[in-house]
């Protein structure tokens, strides 16, 4: 019960987003958010080929999600990495050694490597064409021809990640520039016994063969083609440890989730990981991902300012600082308090008179004024008694 209504709200969250690009952005296909692998902020929220969704899973299930752009030793922190690469490159040597370093090293750990950078935009063109007026369609069609040449293996795909790396393949797999196309009833041992999805139809833009050392495992298959594995070695699986590797990663994106179906799939890549010490998503632009050897980038003696959580404290603890100085130590000093006296008292106006006159260290003007007083005095006596 508590998984339907999770999968109810994250429904209705994700038709609310998309009915609202439908209202007011579908006008014009080019400034459509469509950055890729994104979790957090807008670009990541709204974005047609952001994770944001998918990470809602993992909190679903009382996980903790942080995101992050570069490889280091704080991975250690975590139970599973997701890591959507933004490029159709295979990952560097060295991502792929520090994150095959990681998996061996823990207990009951998961990586869920999207690979390919397969996006739900072209999906999303398809049936938001229908919904725009006639001079719109155009564009849109210009759109759709665009995402149907980037996803060709010729001159791309797997072309360019031979041309861009110098290979076509990493530790973990091998791409190859075969073009699968499409297929249709999706099944697999990563769903519940007997379940099946006989409608859903993916397209395949090149094939994606894992390394046979890493006893590839299918966990999920449109027709015959796998686009779903679980990896390991037998160090990795003593340890409860596996890589999976999923070759058709738009099933996992914000646009893909409104689908029920897509949604049932991504519930169970999520079952399957471990999230009690938390989750980490990996984002990386097209260059690839920065691996650092230590969680500090900067080796100065003031470097751990800028690590968390002491970025953010330091910050609010210099601004309290400054306002305590001005507080307590003002430029012309602090007002004293005085306390109040009786203005009613002579005695205290001559007593104030008195001192003024101390301060003026003019002693003969204050004996002057002492005598004119006196004199006033006596001549008032005076006249009181001739009178």
């Amino acid at each position: 019960m508590g998984k339907l209504s999770i999968t109810v709200r994250l429904s209705i969250a994700v038709i609310l987003v998309f009915a609202v690009i439908f209202v007011v952005g579908c006008e014009q296909a080019n400034t459509l958010n469509t950055e890729y692998g994104t979790i957090f902020g807008t670009r990541g929220a709204d974005s047609l080929n952001g994770t944001k969704y998918f990470s809602e899973l993992f909190e679903a299930q009382g996980a903790t999600v942080k995101r992050s752009t570069v490889i280091d030793p704080k991975l250690d922190r975590y139970d599973t990495v997701v890591w959507f690469p933004d490029s159709t490159t295979v990952p560097s040597a060295k991502a792929v050694q520090s994150l095959s370093e990681w998996l061996g090293s823990g207990y009951d750990r998961t990586l869920i490597f999207v690979a390919g950078g397969n996006n739900a935009t072209e999906d999303y063109l398809r049936v938001a064409i229908d919904k725009v007026s006639v001079e719109q369609k155009e564009e849109y069609l210009r759109r759709i021809s665009e995402e149907m040449i980037e996803n060709k293996p010729a001159g791309s795909s797997a072309m360019q990640a031979f041309i861009f790396n110098g290979s076509s393949g990493c530790d973990w797999y091998e791409l190859t520039k075969k073009r699968i196309g499409k297929k249709r009833f999706v099944s697999g041992k990563l769903l519940e016994d007997g379940e099946d999805f006989p409608d859903m139809e993916l397209d395949f833009s090149y094939e994606i063969r894992p390394r046979p050392k890493w006893n590839p495992e299918v966990l999920l298959q449109a027709g015959d083609e796998a686009f779903v594995y679980k990896l390991s070695t037998p160090v990795a699986r003593d340890n409860q440890n596996e890589l999976i590797l999923v070759s058709q990663g738009s099933i996992l994106l914000n646009y893909s989730l409104i689908d029920e179906d897509k949604q049932a799939l991504a519930s169970a890549l999520v079952d399957r990981c471990d999230t009690t010490q938390g989750v980490l998503f990996l984002e990386s632009g097209s260059e690839g991902i920065a691996v650092r050897e230590s969680a500090i980038s900067n080796h100065s003696n003031w470097s751990w300012i800028a690590q968390p959580p002491l970025c953010y404290i330091v910050p609010h603890v210099l601004l309290l600082g400054v306002l305590f100085c001005f507080v307590y130590f003002p430029i012309f000093g602090r007002p004293k308090r005085v306390k109040p006296r009786n203005i009613s008292t002579f005695r205290n106006h001559i007593n104030a008179t008195a001192e003024l006159l101390s301060r003026s260290n003019q002693p003969n003007r204050a004996v002057n004024s002492i005598r004119d007083y006196q004199r006033a005095v006596s001549s008032d006596a005076n006249r009181k008694k001739t009178d």
